[in-house]
This record gives C-alpha cells, structure tokens and sequence, in this order.
C-alpha cells in the first residue's frame, strides 16, 4: 500500500515514520542564507551610523564592518548563512530521534545509533518537556532524548499502533531530589550519580546516558531537571 502522509509522520500500511518535520528544515536551509543576505545589507550602513557615536566601543571593528558593501562581500555573508544552515540541518539530525513503529516493534534511531523495542515491553510513552520517554515494563527508561516529530504527531501514531501512549510520567510521584550521601540511596548509587552530575557538567551525554543505564541496573531511574538529577526506584522492584 503506498505511504500515505500524516502531519509529520509517515505511514506505510502499518508502519509509521516519525522524522524531523521538512517544513522546519526548509526554514533551517532557506531562512539562513536570507538572514546572511539580509545581514549582509543591513550590517555595514548600520556600522557606519554607529562609527560616529564619541563613546563607542571597539570602534576599529565597527569601521571595518561599514566597510563591508561590496557584492562579492553580500556573497560572503549568503555563503555563511547556507553554510549555518546546512550545519544546524546535520545538528537537528544527528541529536534528535527518529522512530519506527509498527503494531509489534518500535525502532528508535538516533546519532547513528539504532534500538528496537517489541510493544509487549513498552509500559508508558510520554513527553517529559522536551523529551520523549518510553518505559519498559519495569518501568524503567528505555529511550529518553529530543524527539523530531511534534507532539501532536508523536501521541496519534504511538495511539494509533496500540502502544499505552500517557499525558505524563505515570511515576512522576516517585521521584527525589538526589542529595549525595543520602541513606535513601547505597553508595555504590551516589557514586554513579555523582559522575553523572560531572559528565553533565562537562557537556558529555552519552557518558551521562551511559551512566544513567548503570544506575538502572542497579534499581533505580535517574532523571534531570536543569541542573538537579532526580532519582527514583523501579516500580518492580
């Protein structure tokens, strides 16, 4: 049966594709070149109305960006932007997800990596602000990361193909501010989490995410909200 389109989604008989939308790429490759070009017309009369300020700052690089009119200049700045376009295009991909689903198996794709999950072992999907989550059955995470599709997309195929689709995190109730050298927790616990505060903090998610499926193992779920991990058990547990 030929696929048939659907918001931002894509079906194909009883397999939907849940990709990053093409109306934002299209602004992501058009709109930055535009904003080069335009940029590039407004900058340098603008620069040369401000070099006549007594009081400005950094004046040397202000007169040299009034100087930047000529067409083949404008060419540099439309370049720039396709350029900048063309590399938030590669972020978008390579950061969030895409999905597969089907009425048996959901396969979750992202920076190069694939995951596959039977629905039989998904217990709750739902959006975490930004974030999409799949819950295994003991209710640990089994995927959480930015997704592509919109949210209204996301919750009409993830329903449509039988999958228990939440308005919010069904455990949300569980959760705790992770103190270190809490009781709550056993050492080996405030141990992880502390490296995965410091890989947080040195911008490494995959070691953090690498970490987080360590404490899982060990019985509990790790979850962020800005700065602060929050922590809870699992509810099989």
């Amino acid at each position: 049966m030929p696929g048939t389109e659907r918001g931002n989604s894509r079906v194909q008989g009883r397999t939907t594709h849940l990709r990053h939308p093409r109306s934002d790429l299209l602004v992501l490759l058009v709109g930055t070149p535009l904003l080069g070009l335009l940029l590039g017309l407004a900058l340098p009369p603008f620069a040369r109305w401000a070099s006549g300020s007594p009081v400005l700052p950094w004046r040397a690089g202000v007169e040299f960006l009034g100087r930047l009119d000529a067409p083949w200049q404008l060419g540099l700045f439309v370049a720039a932007g396709l350029v900048a376009g063309g590399l938030l295009v590669l972020a978008a991909f390579a950061e969030e997800m895409s999905l597969t689903l089907t009425d048996e198996r959901v396969e979750v794709a992202r920076d190069s990596r694939s995951r596959d999950f039977a629905r039989a072992d998904v217990s709750a999907v739902f959006l975490d602000g930004k974030q999409l989550v799949l819950l295994g059955r003991d209710s640990g995470e089994l995927v959480r990361g930015a997704h592509a599709p919109r949210a209204a997309a996301l919750a009409e195929a993830f329903r449509a193909h039988g999958y228990p689709w939440r308005d919010s995190d069904p455990h949300a109730s569980l959760f705790h501010r992770w103190i270190p050298g809490t009781p709550d927790l056993p050492a080996e616990v405030h141990a992880l989490l502390a490296a995965r505060k410091a890989a947080l903090k040195r911008k490494a998610p995959r070691d953090a995410g690498d970490l987080g499926e360590t404490v899982r193992e060990l019985g509990y779920v790790v979850r962020d909200e800005g700065t602060e991990q929050y922590w809870r058990p699992l509810a099989a547990a």
